[in-house]
């Protein structure tokens, strides 16, 4: 059975026991309200009768005269009998009670009245007989009262009267009901339908499949959820397409080489030793770059699998940083670049001291690489505290200053060059995995590095950012959170609201 048709069934089940119990709480009101219609309808004809009945007493009339007299007057509305105080039946005119006993109950009204009920057997049946009554006066030192009597009204003959009705009003309640249950059934199913043909077309491989988002109850928090795991997977699955792609685009150049020298060696054409030493070294070259990328590769692999251990050691940026940046002095000289560091006093890091080097060797590197002689790189260092603004609060009192804590401490390193800067349309693609510019790709390289780099610092709760101008040169920025425990706070993708941002934004 389908989940629409079990919600439909369910909501009907539920009217209906609904109405099951309204049915028979009205049943019940109406068994007592059928009593006290019947009651008012015997004491309204009473009153009258009782006054008759009041002058033949004070004339010392007896109550079997008196019930001669009244009983043609009744009519259709019962029959007389006449009660002392103790409930003897004085005089009955149909029902066989004479010089009985019955129950005599007071009514809260103005005037005495009295009623009971008293079950009647007869030849035909059994019969329920109702009285109401009223003083009328006193007979023999006793208190005298005129009742009318008849039988109890059934139920049935109330729920005659309104069965009708009642059965009009259940048909349109179901109607009604079953009409809103399949409303309310198709807009929870229609969107769970969706939902499922969503998930068997991932199934079948076809990842741009979306639901349609609507309403903001579950189902819709779950078909935005959907889409939201939907995309994250088509964008995965095309970056490991992209990632493949480049991969064997990137493999397929250096095995080429080396495929082609080793055969031309095998083959004899290589004879003398000059060239033998070329075919080696090209195929020694072309090894190493493969090392590398595959170096690099299980590296990237490492940090987005969360297994690449980064050490948590404090250690001191401003000391270690010159020495970084030293080891380059003797490439940049040999190129005609100045490099300049700068460093500004800074507090203790914690981290991996080793894995930071890496990042700042990295962008030294390219700093260098693709600068022009007589340019200049200069890495400076300092410490940089988030200012947070002070509030004014209104009080009765006036106005008054809450001063507020210093925010969090950053440790900011600068590369900057004077090369020729990179194209506006390239700065969102600089962190991608394999992507390197026209001049990128002259220089060679895996195009792994800056992705690396960004890991890195990400990994140690951090962010890198970059600024370039065409003819003007580029300028990365790292953002380091000087706190404990910062080189094992992984947050990927880190957008901390302090953190101080270059220019350039995050790519």
């Amino acid at each position: 059975m389908s989940l629409r048709s079990r919600l439909i069934l369910t909501h009907a089940l539920v009217i209906l026991i609904t109405l099951i119990i309204i049915a028979g709480s009205m049943i019940y009101i109406l068994r007592g309200y059928s009593l006290r219609v019947q009651l008012a309808r015997l004491e309204a004809a009473v009153v009258p009768l009782s006054f008759q009945a009041r002058a033949m007493l004070q004339n010392n009339v007896p109550p079997k005269e008196i019930l001669t007299r009244l009983e043609s007057q009744v009519g259709s509305v019962g029959h007389i009998l006449i009660i002392n105080q103790k409930g003897l039946v004085l005089a009955d005119a149909a029902n066989g009670l004479t010089n009985r006993t019955v129950q005599l109950s007071s009514l809260d009204r103005p005037v005495p009245y009295v009623w009971g009920r008293r079950v009647v057997r007869g030849q035909v049946g059994t019969r329920t007989l109702v009285y109401a009554g009223i003083a009328s006066g006193e007979y023999d030192g006793q208190t005298i009262y005129l009742a009318l009597a008849a039988n109890e009204s059934p139920i049935g003959t109330a729920l005659e009267e309104i069965t009708p009705s009642l059965l009009i009003a259940t048909v349109l309640t179901l109607l009604v009901s079953l009409l809103i249950a399949l409303l309310l059934a198709r807009s929870i199913a229609r969107p769970i339908s969706q939902l499922t043909q969503a998930t068997e077309a991932f199934a079948r491989g076809q990842y741009d499949h979306r639901v349609p988002e609507t309403g903001r109850d579950e189902i819709g928090r779950l078909a935005a959820s959907f889409n939201s795991m939907a995309e994250r997977v088509q964008r995965s699955r095309q970056m490991e397409k992209d990632f493949v792609a480049n991969v064997s685009h990137e493999l397929k150049t250096p095995l080429t080489s080396i495929q082609g020298f080793s055969q031309a060696i095998l083959d004899g054409a290589v004879l003398d030793l000059p060239g033998a030493r070329k075919a080696a070294q090209t195929i020694f070259d072309e090894t190493a770059r493969m090392s590398r990328l595959v170096g690099d590769l299980l590296t990237l692999a490492r940090f987005e699998s969360g297994e690449m251990p980064l050490a948590k050691e404090a250690f001191d940026l401003g000391s270690v940083l010159p020495s970084w940046v030293d080891r380059f002095q003797p490439t940049a000289h040999s190129q005609g670049i100045t490099l300049t560091t700068v460093v500004d006093p800074l507090p203790p890091l914690t981290g991996d001291a080793g894995r930071l080097e890496q990042v700042v060797s990295n962008l030294v590197d390219n700093a260098i690489k693709y600068n022009h002689a007589g340019g200049s790189v200069t890495v400076s260092a300092k410490a940089e505290t988030i200012a947070i603004q002070s509030k004014s609060r209104n009080s009765m009192r006036g106005r008054r200053r809450v001063i507020e804590p210093p925010g969090p401490q950053w440790a900011s390193i600068t590369v900057a060059d004077t090369g020729a800067g990179i194209p506006a349309e390239d700065l969102p693609r600089l962190f991608n995995r394999f992507y390197r510019g026209d001049r990128a790709r002259a220089a060679g390289g895996t195009g792994l590095g800056l992705s690396i780099a960004q890991e890195i610092i990400q990994a140690h709760g951090g962010e890198i950012t970059v600024d370039s101008v065409l003819g003007q040169g580029t300028t990365f920025v790292i953002h380091l959170p000087v706190r404990d425990g910062a080189a094992n706070n992984r947050s990927a993708g880190n957008k901390n609201p302090h953190l101080p941002r270059a220019s350039g934004g995050m790519v």
